[in-house]
């Protein structure tokens, strides 16, 4: 599976210490180059970006329609933008988007999109991870917002949930 990842999902991996889930989850983990300066190089000392840095499995990728871009960035920002072009250049299995437009946006320019949970939920579904709901809860913790119905949702999902 050849994945290319925006920003949240990435980051957030890093600061839970899991984010060799996408090694093993894909064949190919591509990440934009303006994601890798928003993850990295601004992110200088953050949480994160040490974690990014260093995954010398993770391909850093310049996207060749800079058209394709700027266009997209009327809607959504650049690391979006630049992710969903080039899932479309090297027809990537999946781009990985957390941003409601963003997703509704590389929905229509024909890209399969997942979210950071539905990494989670393939993880558990491959035997990647024994359990979603450990890092469901280390993932809200450390900041990302999972309403109350989703995280239900999720967990069911997973299989892990109430089967009311």
């Amino acid at each position: 599976m050849i994945l290319v990842l925006d920003a949240s999902p990435l980051i957030t991996l890093a600061r839970i210490g899991s984010l060799e889930l996408l090694h093993r989850l894909a064949s190919q983990v591509l990440v934009p180059e303006a994601v890798y300066h928003e993850c990295v190089t601004r992110a200088q000392g953050r949480p994160g970006g040490i974690e990014l840095a260093q995954a010398d499995w993770m391909i850093r990728k310049q996207v060749k329609n800079q058209a394709k871009v700027m266009q997209l960035q009327a809607r959504v920002g650049r690391g979006e933008a630049e992710a969903i072009a080039l899932a479309q250049e090297i027809h990537a299995d999946a781009v990985v988007l957390d941003d409601a437009t963003a997703r509704q946006m590389a929905e229509g320019e024909g890209c399969r999109v997942v979210g950071l949970l539905g990494l989670l939920l393939e993880g558990k579904r491959r035997g990647l991870i024994p359990g979603v709901q450990p890092l469901l809860d280390h993932i809200r913790t450390a900041g990302f917002f999972v309403s109350e119905g989703l995280y239900t949702n999720i967990l069911r999902q997973a299989g892990e949930g109430s089967q009311d």
